[in-house]
């Protein structure tokens, strides 16, 4: 999973006084409703060229839980387990505090303030404003430019897109919701026979 990368910083840059205020005004209340939420799941479809998969993660503080495909990802805000159903395997490893890669660090994944991206507002219109994120550098990121659209009603995330690899990779956020039961940690117990590689 995380050769697939989903990063989501944010600078305020310029694409006229007004336009760029707008954009970051947008992105900030974005972030802000996620953290206002505390605790929350996300359901989304990622597409890229004829495939398409599921996935959904669940937000508590810090700590995460997330599935995708044949894989399953844990985090107790120190520590990231990452198991391949498919190969019996499972990645330990320390979580990049500083990533908005949304497969690497969820729960950080709309938190857009930073400084590697500008942000540019294309449109907003019958209640969803679309922003393009720029690298403020260039090769300061591997997903190259980013867009987001949000539903400005709810300031939630509709979708956004980015290029990976050559192809264009496009993230559709299906449901937002409260955190409906708690959130589980991880269990070895439950991988047994599986190999751990441990990468801290």
């Amino acid at each position: 999973m995380k050769k697939i990368l989903f990063l989501l910083p944010l600078a305020l840059g310029a694409f006229g006084a007004t336009a760029a205020d707008r954009a970051g005004e947008i992105l900030a209340a974005l972030a802000d409703g996620f953290r206002a939420m505390g605790a929350y799941e996300v359901t989304f479809t990622v597409a890229a060229g004829d495939n398409s998969v599921t996935g959904d993660y669940a937000v508590d503080g810090e700590r995460y839980r997330m599935t995708l495909a044949d894989a399953e990802v844990f985090c107790d805000g120190e520590v990231r387990w990452e198991a391949d159903n498919r190969r019996r395997e499972v990645s330990v490893d320390k979580v990049d505090r500083e990533s908005r890669n949304i497969l690497d660090n969820p729960a950080h994944a709309f938190d857009f303030v930073g400084r590697e991206y500008v942000p540019e507002l294309l449109c907003e219109r019958n209640g969803v404003a679309v922003v393009r994120l720029r690298p403020a550098a260039q090769g300061a990121s591997p997903a190259g430019e980013v867009t987001v659209e949000v539903e400005t009603a709810s300031m939630h995330p509709r979708s956004l897109s980015y290029d990976y690899d050559g192809e264009r990779v496009t993230v559709a956020v299906e449901r937002i919701a409260p955190l409906s039961s708690p959130l589980g940690g991880f269990d070895a117990g439950k991988y047994a026979g599986y190999e751990f590689i441990d990468f801290r």
